[in-house]
Order: structure tokens, then sequence, then C-alpha cells
């Protein structure tokens, strides 16, 4: 009796957890993305395509994406034109969920939609620079390592100062906010000064910033989509000019940028922010509010550096940093 008991009671639970995978697999979630399609891998995106894909595919769920060139906006209304069509053609897929991508699409995609449950990531400003909160949105958040990459420098070469250079963007513009208002904090903590993030659209401004810096060393932000007349160069053109070009050491906040020719970075893995993306969209697929859902935030980093660039700063990396290395470039 016992054992014919235990054994309905197992029947149960794998039939009803069947039939919420069942009910999960018929809900529909479209993914917005603040750039096109052809530049979505150039800005990282389809990094955190591959995190959401995998966590959602744990439900059976398939999502709907969806490109909105809100980047090459060239004013707020424009953005908030091109935001309106998003919201519009998002809205005829009929989903139960959308996912936002990026500080622009917050604000001109997410939160346009009340009726609807929002879950953003690949963030990089402070969500309330956004106008968040607010009652159907909820997300990840983006872990900040540049007090462990100010640090990094300041015991390799020394550095005591920092400027950043970035791509003009929403985005951008909140990280220069962040730094301004913490810049006492991450000079406690790295012991490297910041003093300014400059924010540019062309290639000529950038060019005149790197032939014009005056601090110990170079943060590259954003790279990409700087515009050089009529064609826009990729970020490894940028990032290696820079590199050839600058005066001091150049250290980047991505990836891509160390792989082109910056020193190093510690960087935010961008499937974990899709992974933890999904995750949040199952919980309120499965019924949590997204107004009881806190801020989650995405703080899985790793180490990446690029040797030859090391030799051309005359840098010696000790051994016990590049075994902790898991990317090492030599390019």
């Amino acid at each position: 009796m016992i054992r014919f008991k235990i054994g309905v009671f197992t029947a149960i639970v794998l039939t009803m957890a069947l039939l919420t995978g069942n009910a999960l697999a018929a809900k529909k979630v479209v993914v917005i993305s603040a750039v096109s399609e052809q530049k979505a891998a150039a800005a990282g995106y389809t990094l955190v395509y591959d995190g959401i894909n995998e966590g959602l595919q744990t439900a059976g769920i398939t999502p709907i994406y969806q490109w909105v060139e809100l980047d090459m906006a060239e004013s707020e209304e424009q953005k908030a034109a091109v935001g309106a069509r998003a919201v519009e053609k998002a809205r005829q897929a009929k989903p139960d969920l959308i996912i936002t991508l990026s500080d622009d699409c917050v604000k001109n995609v997410g939160m346009k939609i009340d009726d609807i449950p929002i879950v953003f990531t690949y963030v990089f400003g402070d969500p309330k620079t956004l106008g968040l909160p607010k009652e159907n949105i909820t997300g990840v958040t983006r872990g900040s390592y540049a007090a462990d990459i100010w640090s990094m420098t300041h015991k390799l070469t020394g550095a005591k100062t920092v400027s950043l250079i970035s791509k003009q963007s929403l985005a951008m513009a909140g990280v220069r906010q962040y730094l301004f208002a913490g810049a006492d904090k991450l000079e406690a903590a790295s012991g490297v000064r910041f003093k300014e993030m400059y924010l540019v659209d062309t290639f000529e401004e950038w060019e005149n910033t790197v032939k014009n810096f005056s601090e110990d060393f170079i943060y590259l932000a954003d790279t990409s989509r700087v515009v050089k007349g009529d064609r826009e160069l990729s970020r490894t053109e940028t990032t290696r000019w820079t590199v050839d070009n600058a005066k001091v050491p150049v250290i980047a906040a991505s990836e891509v940028d160390v792989k082109a020719g910056a020193l190093f970075s510690i960087v935010t893995s961008e499937k974990a922010m899709g992974m933890k993306a999904a995750e949040v969209a199952l919980k309120v697929l499965e019924g949590t509010a997204p107004k009881d859902i806190p801020y989650v935030a995405s703080t899985k980093g790793k180490l990446v550096i690029n040797v030859k660039t090391a030799e051309k700063y005359k840098i010696d990396i000790p051994y016990e940093i590049l075994s902790t290395a898991e990317a090492i470039y030599e390019e």
C-alpha cells in the first residue's frame, strides 16, 4: 500500500512537471535589441543571445528576435519614434514577456509598455537613470570591474590617473555619470583617480582625444560604431589604431578590444547575462510578478590578456596573473 501511494505521488509530480513545462513552452517571448541584426555580433549582443536561448530552451521556449536601430537615431525624438514602432511590432506577436537589451531599449521600448512583463539585460548605466523602477519591469544589471582593472593597471604600470574614451550613447553617458559619482571610492579601491570620460561620435574626435590625452592610461569603453568620413570603423580598427598611436598604455572594458590589441581586461560574461535574463524571465512566466523580483547582478567575470601588447609596453606580467587568465591573445 505504501509503495502504491509513493508510486501514485511520483506519477502526479511528474505529470504536473510535464504540464508546467508544456505550459511554459507555449509562452511567447520577444527579445528586442537596440542595434541592427548586422551589428549585433560586433556589439556583443550575439553572446547574450546564446545565454538567453540556452536558458529558455530548458522550458522549451524559442524566443522571437527583433532588432531596432536605436543606436543610429540622432536625437531623443527620433529614438522615441523608433521605439514606438518597435513597441507596435512587438505587440503584433502577442508576447507573454519581452526581454530588452541595452539602456536605450529600456528607455524607449520597455518604459513605453505597461501591460506586458519586461526583463532587461545588457544595460550599463544605473537603472534609476532610465526611469526605473516600474511595476512590470525587472532585470539583470551588469557588474562593474573598473576598480579591479584599474588596480591591476596600477600594480603593473604604476599609473595613478585614468580617463575613458567611448562612442557616444545613452548607456555610456550613464557610465560616465556613475564614474563621476563613485570616483572617490574607485580611487580608494584601486589607487587610480578617474578624471574624465570622453564621449565621441567621429574618428576625428577620437583621434584628437588620443593625441591630446594627459592621463596615465586610456580605458576603452565602447569602441563600436565610430565613423570616419562616410564609413563606420570596426572595433578592431578603432582599437588597433588607438594602441598603435597612444602615448600611454591602453586597457579595455571588453574582450573584443583586448583581442584587437588592448593590454587586458576583466570582463562580464555576456552569455552569463543572457542566462540570468532567461532565468528571471522563466520566474515571471511561472507567475511571479516582476515587481516582486529584485534586480539580479551578473557578476561572472574573466581575465583576458594580450601578451603581444604587454611586450610592446615592456610589461612583465607575473605568472600568478597569467595563470588565472581565461584567454590569452598574441595578435
